[in-house]
């Protein structure tokens, strides 16, 4: 991992990584069975054309090539060139680890790894990575690939790394544990109003599709595609706005 800056997964760790690609690809699957029947098996009793069936692949192939550039773009070490102490180095996971509850799977010389629990941030926690090396740290955190698959940390994968590093320098500055007063979370950035503004059409759209799949197929394997996209559309829609809900929920109490 030191020499690749990317962190190594097991099998099903990957597996999980990436189940949000293999989820998206599931129905351009279908139409690949379905050119499968029309060319070697001849046993095809759909009504849609290879073109029809190749055109409407093409929507599911893009996001599928999306999340998996972005799922593998997660898993690179970032590098930060810093001088420190054994010492430091323990003071600042400490300080971390008491902040953010982590719970440490090991801790030697040569790499730290521990996870962040569930607690109803909106993410299912996180696995933590940082390999020492000399005069310098190699961090990652990402989903926890050992629960349930996900894509959103909802910021706290930044968090974890970037709150590492300021326990960091504050332990090297003799800088004293200071009572953390928790930031409101903002869901209405530019950056995410953008998004929704794509995301939600788009979802509505496959929930429609879905619907007439569903009461129109044309073969089993509609109905199946219609409950798929159904599925990924609503799923979405579901943990976006009860992370909303949930922020403007917690906005209101402090307030």
């Amino acid at each position: 991992m030191k020499q690749t800056k990317r962190l190594k997964l097991s099998r099903w760790q990957t597996l999980d990584h990436f189940f949000i690609v293999l989820f998206i690809l599931f129905i351009p699957g279908l139409t690949l069975f379905s050119l499968f029947e029309i060319y070697v098996t001849e046993t095809y009793d759909g009504v849609r054309t290879v073109d029809e069936l190749i055109s409407t692949t093409w929507p599911w192939i893009i996001p599928a090539a999306v999340f998996y550039f972005i799922q593998k773009r997660r898993l690179r070490f970032r590098e930060v060139k810093v001088k420190y102490t054994d010492q430091e180095f323990q003071e600042a996971i400490e300080r971390t680890a008491k902040e953010y509850e982590w719970q440490i799977e090991f801790n030697d010389k040569k790499i730290f790894r521990a996870y962040r629990p569930w607690n109803w941030t909106g993410s299912w926690g996180e696995m933590i990575t940082i390999i020492k090396d000399k005069d310098r740290l190699l961090l990652n955190s990402i989903c926890d690939p050992n629960k349930w698959s996900s894509v959103a940390s909802f910021g706290w994968n930044k968090r974890n790394i970037d709150t590492f590093l300021n326990n960091l320098v504050d332990v090297k500055n003799d800088v004293p544990v200071q009572r953390n007063i928790e930031k409101p979370e903002k869901e209405w950035t530019l950056k995410k109003v953008v998004i929704r503004l794509f995301a939600y059409p788009f979802c509505l759209f496959l929930i429609g599709l879905g619907v007439y799949m569903i009461l129109y197929p044309s073969n089993w394997k509609s109905q199946i595609a219609g409950i798929g996209a159904m599925t990924i559309a609503a799923f979405y829609l579901y943990t976006d706005l009860k992370m909303i809900m949930k922020i403007k929920a917690r906005t209101h109490n402090n307030g």
